[in-house]
């Protein structure tokens, strides 16, 4: 039987020249390449019971009869979301900006929101920026985005795996960020209720983020953000937006200025992940001796990962802030550091959209995200699905944002302000 499939396959490849002609067949081409990936190189071969190979036979002959690249895209994440997990994607250069743009967005307006009890708050505004500048500030409502109403919005967003309502929380919050977020140079309509729920309004420009930088050619440039600084009560503060070069070499510069610190706190919320190799030069700097981390969980094969310190280590307390958009290495760095127990992690449990991926641009020009690894912390816990519960769980509260507090925040410095000093 599986003979039988797999000299199927290989006839549905050989005879792929014949529609050398049509406009369509470069979306047949990129469908076997999609399938073909994921049956080699998915961690599981077991495909968590699913009979890809099925998939195969059901979901090709609705591509030979599409037409186009949204069809094209439907139907082959349709496909790859049968498997439920995260890091299985095919996707327009919009799309990856109109979901993950705290990377991919070109403008922004210096606005965070997150999707609290059905309304979409702000949560963050960047000083100086535009968002700031035009009177909006944490807690306030947005209701309409350039000319569509909030509910509408959500509506209209794809959800994507794992199927949860933190993932679905974490998603629309993106999304939501990146209709608000776009072109440089062009502006945005934006409704809002303040904290006296008056209506108002705001054309906001979407501020140029610089260049970007190129890490895959299946990707558009990426907007890279570090931030440290010292808080009032002599606790470092560090903030990024991506585990990615040179945030490793940021990291280690501004720990020579903190290392007097009480502690450190990493805001990881609104983070989308990385590279593991990045998380893994930060750590070094955070442990005291020779530490089992993690493993990887390959197809054939489990890596274990032990790092050791750097030459010059900060010992002192650490919490991490997470919360629904706090996803991929973000996650598996809270939950790699819990583990061991060299930090405490405080907010709102992440959405378990923990694998590796690679990129590849398909022949149709689309972007293909696939999972080959999946990692596991050192006390053997699975991520993907479940999340990081935090030891100190708190949510934000839009009262609180209106009062210019955030509660999360200030349960991480009052865990370090409490902690002996090592």
């Amino acid at each position: 039987m599986q003979i039988g499939l797999t000299v199927g396959f290989v006839l549905w490849l050989s005879v792929a020249p014949c529609f050398a002609e049509d406009p369509d067949q470069r979306n047949l081409e990129s469908f076997d390449l999609v399938w073909e990936t994921v049956n080699r190189e998915h961690f599981d071969p077991t495909f968590g019971g699913l009979d890809w190979r099925a998939r195969y036979a059901r979901y090709r002959p609705q591509i030979v009869r599409s037409r186009g690249l949204e069809a094209f895209k439907r139907i082959t994440n349709r496909m790859l979301f049968e498997l439920g997990l995260s890091h299985l994607l095919v996707a327009t250069d919009n799309m990856l900006k109109a979901y993950m743009p705290t990377l991919f967005a070109a403008g922004s307006t210096g606005l965070e929101v997150r999707w609290m009890g059905n309304q979409a708050i702000v949560t963050r505004v960047a000083s100086g920026s535009p968002a700031h500048s035009a009177g909006l500030r944490p807690g306030y409502e947005i209701t309409r985005i350039a000319g569509w109403e909030v509910a509408d919005l959500v509506h209209q967003a794809d959800a994507l795996p794992p199927y949860n309502p933190r993932n679905r929380n974490g998603g629309l919050a993106n999304y939501l960020k990146g209709q608000i977020d776009g072109p440089p140079g062009t502006t945005v309509a934006i409704a809002y209720r303040n904290a006296d729920v008056t209506p108002k309004q705001a054309l906001l420009l979407r501020r140029p983020r610089g260049p970007g930088r190129i890490i895959s050619e299946a990707m558009p440039p990426v907007h890279i953000h570090f931030e440290a600084r010292r808080l009032a009560d002599n606790i470092g503060y560090i903030r990024f937006n991506h585990f990615a070069a040179p945030v490793d070499q940021q990291f280690a510069d501004a720990l020579e200025t903190l290392r007097d610190t009480r502690g450190l706190i990493f805001d990881l919320r609104g983070n989308p992940g990385g590279y593991f190799r990045i998380m893994d030069t930060i750590v070094t700097q955070l442990i005291r001796a020779e530490t089992l981390l993690y493993r990887f969980r390959f197809r054939d094969r489990t890596v274990t990962r032990v790092l050791r310190p750097a030459r010059f280590v900060y010992l002192k307390p650490v919490a991490i802030l997470i919360d629904a958009t706090s996803t991929s290495c973000s996650e598996h760095f809270a939950a790699c550091l819990q583990a061991i127990g060299r930090a405490v992690i405080v907010g709102a449990q992440s959405p378990g959209y923990l694998l590796g991926a690679q990129w590849k641009r398909l022949p149709n020009g689309l972007s293909f995200m696939h999972t080959f690894l999946q990692p596991i912390p050192s006390d053997g816990r699975i991520v993907e699905g479940q999340g990081v519960k935090p030891d100190i769980v708190i949510e934000l509260d839009r009262q609180g944002l209106l009062a210019g507090e955030d509660h999360q925040l200030e349960a991480a410095r009052t865990y370090i302000r409490t902690r002996p000093a090592p």
